[in-house]
């Protein structure tokens, strides 16, 4: 368009395109008095010109609007997005603000306690005094390292004897401790030290005192193996490091922090999930360094519930006390008999008629106490050197071959079968011929004359359960190759017993698949065949069987109570911290055995003979019961350990009986390794716990709750 200049006024610049025809019009429209409307078109013109000549720039005005729809959009994008994170996202965002200056820390909770049936503890927590140091981290040092207030620490030392400033320091930088903790420094300080740290914060800055939780077993070795101890949390051995990873990182999915204890043994590990606590929170603030500078919340931790057992410590202590003085008996050879090295022994007290284990001892023992804290491999290996191994559960693991004792299954198996009746005469001469160059005697020689199955019990004539193992042997066509192994299987013979334990070692019944197997691994000490010797030693509890005292314990009662086969149970139920029954533990039925009343009453008299009538195996270590109030039954049984052995038998007795309103209330098991005969050195220890037991009509029931 045209401009006018301000020096030269009336002087018109023209637009720098106007052409000499243009000018000619121009002229020609000023003399008109048109100027400006001639002015107009040819502005007019040379725009139409312009975008002629450049026909892909967009007008002016078009760029205007497309900038101002785009400013409108992104404008409408922003208030969109900052309602979205005001309103919709706000508690999103307010929570990784928190997370972002806070930290979680967890607090242990007490472990539940492990009570016996009258609520006495076997283990439970105990709360001590611990110091506690707060912490910053150094970042001048390569690594950064978490540093405390120097004059706490210096004064922490003087207060506390056995203090160390290296111990201080090397708990600081202990990695099982998180960041934002406080360390403890200090277990087990004096109210004292207590008192004066927490009156004089200025001295002691950055120090706290707080309560830990120490698991503590009141009652020593009473029971050790059975109540087990605490550990740290490992990878089973036998596991790659792969298969330990997803160990571990399900330990830590199911709440383990790496610095918790868990149990390892016994019956700390077997309710493990019971017993054990949840974890509280604190949530503690920490700086732009990471420092802690504060508590924000506090989730306190829930304790984990009890464990009540059936197990009587009345009980236990006289089933305790009875063994390890035999045994020491046994050992210092106070019958005049002979000393006998006896180095192990265990016993086991269960109700028939349900499977609770009352009472369960395993010589020798050690303190689960030792364990608190963690061992020194100066007492651990203590314990591996002892005579007998006191690490070795022998209730659970004593597997020897059960002698006379296993011939309750035979005699089942012989009457359930067919193969004699209750009233069938086998003559006892005193020996038996295996064959024209082996001929087989009773344990001392005895010479029986003809007997029925009772009498071969009370006695425990060997010829006469030689002769059922040959029997079976030679009519196998018959009655199978193994009949007397699946009796024995019924009564749990070799079988897991499912006793709420861990490190249970069931043995096994001498059968041709035992031998195939052990020929497979010693071709040149067991043949592939199963021989008429091998049926007739099987028959009487000798030859490969291997039993231990809790699948004694499990297989008489079963016929106690006339053939209903219960899992042995160590706990009777789960209470909470508030003292509400949680969960009852009820009997579990395992298996049955046939024993109609004529194959189980002439058993029983024959077992009843064992304790009570003159000729019978174990009548000298019950003279002077009260049978009149109390019926009593038992067998004995001597087991030789290996063939040609220089070792001493190991001495076995079981007996049952109760109250005559109850007669099959309680079995006693007992085995002890290396003892001689079973009268001799096992019955003697039932005894003490039947006379327990006779004094104090039986024990009382486990106290659960109120109203359980």
């Amino acid at each position: 368009m045209l401009r006018r200049r301000r020096r030269y006024p009336g002087r018109i610049d023209l637009p720098r395109h106007v052409t000499g025809g243009n000018l000619t019009q121009l002229r020609s429209a000023l003399f008109k008095g048109q100027n400006r409307s001639a002015l107009d078109a040819i502005e007019a013109r040379e725009r139409a010109e312009q975008a002629a000549r450049e026909p892909g720039r967009p007008h002016f005005a078009l760029r205007i609007s497309v900038i101002t729809v785009l400013i409108a959009l992104c404008f409408s994008v922003l208030v969109i997005r900052l309602w979205s994170i005001q309103v919709i996202q706000v508690q999103s965002y307010r929570k990784n603000a928190i997370q972002t200056t806070t930290r979680n820390v967890p607090t242990a909770a007490p472990r539940g306690r492990i009570l016996a049936s009258d609520g006495q503890v076997l283990a439970g927590d105990t709360a001590e005094l611990v110091v506690t140091l707060k912490t910053v981290i150094d970042a001048n040092t390569n690594p950064p390292t978490r540093v405390a207030s120097t004059r706490a620490e210096q004064n922490l030392v003087a207060l506390i004897p056995g203090l160390t400033l290296a111990h201080i320091r090397s708990q600081l930088n202990n990695e099982q401790y998180g960041p934002y903790q406080p360390v403890p420094v200090a277990e087990g300080i004096s109210q004292g030290a207590a008192t004066t740290i927490e009156e004089s914060p200025g001295d002691f800055p950055g120090a706290a005192v707080s309560k830990q939780y120490v698991r503590d077993y009141p009652q020593g070795a009473l029971a050790a193996q059975m109540v087990g101890y605490l550990g740290p949390i490992t990878c089973p051995s036998g596991n790659n490091a792969t298969q330990c990873t997803q160990i571990l990182k399900g330990y830590e999915r199911r709440g383990y922090q790496p610095t918790d204890l868990m149990g390892t043994t016994g019956l700390e590990a077997q309710y493990e999930a019971a017993l054990r606590g949840k974890d509280g929170i604190e949530q503690v603030q920490v700086d732009a360094s990471g420092n802690p500078i504060g508590i924000t919340g506090v989730t306190p931790p829930t304790q984990g519930n009890d464990v009540v057992l059936n197990l009587n410590v009345s009980l236990e202590k006289v089933l305790t006390n009875a063994l390890n003085n035999q045994m020491a008996c046994l050992r210092s050879d106070c019958k005049g008999g002979g000393a006998v090295p006896a180095d192990w022994g265990a016993a086991v007290v269960m109700k028939a008629n349900t499977g609770a284990v009352l009472a369960i001892a395993s010589v020798p023992s050690y303190n689960n106490n030792e364990w608190v804290g963690g061992i020194s491999q100066t007492n651990y290996k203590a314990l591996q050197d002892q005579p007998g191994n006191p690490l070795i559960d022998y209730a659970l693991a004593g597997t020897q071959p059960p002698g006379s004792t296993f011939k309750l299954a035979t005699a089942t198996a012989a009457l359930d079968d067919g193969l004699v009746s209750p009233y069938t005469i086998i003559n006892d001469p005193g020996y038996f011929n295996l064959s024209p160059t082996q001929t087989l005697h009773d344990a001392a020689g005895e010479s029986f004359g003809p007997i029925a199955i009772t009498k071969a019990i009370s006695v425990s004539s060997d010829v006469f359960f030689y002769t059922l193992g040959a029997w079976f042997y030679q009519d196998r066509a018959k009655y199978g190759m193994t009949p007397i192994q699946n009796m024995a299987a019924r009564y749990g013979y070799g079988q897991n017993t499912g006793i709420d334990l861990p490190g249970q070692s069931y043995g096994w019944v001498d059968s041709p698949q035992i031998r195939k197997e052990l020929h497979a691994q010693y071709p040149g000490v067991y043949a592939d065949t199963w021989y008429l010797g091998d049926n007739v030693e099987m028959a009487f509890g000798q030859g490969e069987t291997l039993i231990t005292p809790l699948e004694q314990a499990v297989a008489y009662s079963t016929f106690a109570n006339g053939g209903t086969r219960y899992a042995p149970e160590m706990a009777a139920g789960i209470v909470g911290p508030n003292g509400k029954l949680v969960r009852r533990i009820a009997p579990k039925v395992e298996g049955h055995v046939p024993l109609p009343p004529s194959t189980y009453s002439a058993m029983l008299a024959g077992f009843e003979g064992a304790v009570q009538q003159s000729d019978g195996t174990a009548y000298a270590d019950f003279i002077g019961f009260n049978f009149n109030k109390w019926l009593l039954a038992g067998k004995t049984g001597t087991a030789d350990v290996a063939p040609g052995s220089t070792k001493q038998p190991t001495a076995w007795f079981v007996a049952f009986g109760g109250p005559k309103s109850s007669p099959a209330r309680y079995v006693v098991a007992v085995e002890i390794d290396q003892a001689g005969y079973g009268a001799d050195a096992s019955a003697p220890v039932a005894r003490q716990v039947f006379n327990y037991l006779y004094r104090h009509n039986g024990v009382p029931a486990p106290v659960l709750s109120s109203g359980s």
